[in-house]
């Protein structure tokens, strides 16, 4: 009777186990024990990445110059946002986040990465001050290949680059 007893109890947990198997899941599907074997990422019809034809451009695309030089002689700031005191103070959160590491808080290229990255351009200096804000906006964008700053446009949006800007340009005429 004892020996009984005792497979019986060794029974249960695994008869619940194999009943709670066959319960169907919150979305209708019965839980499978390995998923991976039954729902394998194999291709579906019509459900696979095509190439674009050559030549086609997105609907959401946008031009931009190819060089900074050409940039600073086609592009302007816009006119609400030059006007608008409000976005230079949102253009420092957004220098504060992605420049000050290289540039420095008053962006004279005092920063806080050490001897072992080449010390950036005194961004307040004449000749950046003369630059067209077109100038600015493709670096930044696109970085510059004859220095080691990288393109932010992944990770800037084309609003916030002109409020970095209209931040700079203030730092360039000895504001804060």
């Amino acid at each position: 009777m004892f020996k009984l007893l005792k497979s019986s109890t060794l029974l249960a947990p695994l008869a619940l186990t194999v009943v709670a198997g066959c319960d169907v899941g919150p979305n209708g599907r019965k839980i499978q024990y390995m998923p991976d074997m039954a729902d394998s990422p194999a291709p579906k019809a019509q459900k696979e990445y095509l190439e674009p034809p050559e030549g086609s451009v997105s609907m959401n695309a946008i031009f931009y110059p190819k060089t900074a030089e050409e940039a600073e002689k086609l592009m302007a700031m816009p006119e609400a946002i030059a006007r608008d005191p409000q976005i230079a103070a949102k253009g420092e959160a957004l220098f504060n986040t992605f420049c000050i590491a290289c540039h420095g808080k008053d962006a004279k290229g005092h920063n806080a990465l050490g001897p072992k990255f080449p010390q950036p351009p005194d961004l307040t200096n004449e000749a950046y001050a003369k630059r067209a804000d077109g100038f600015f906006f493709h670096r930044i964008t696109f970085g510059s290949a004859s220095t080691i700053m990288p393109g932010y446009g992944h990770a800037i949006s084309a609003f916030e680059r002109w409020q970095i800007i209209a931040h700079l340009r203030n730092l360039q005429k000895g504001g804060k």
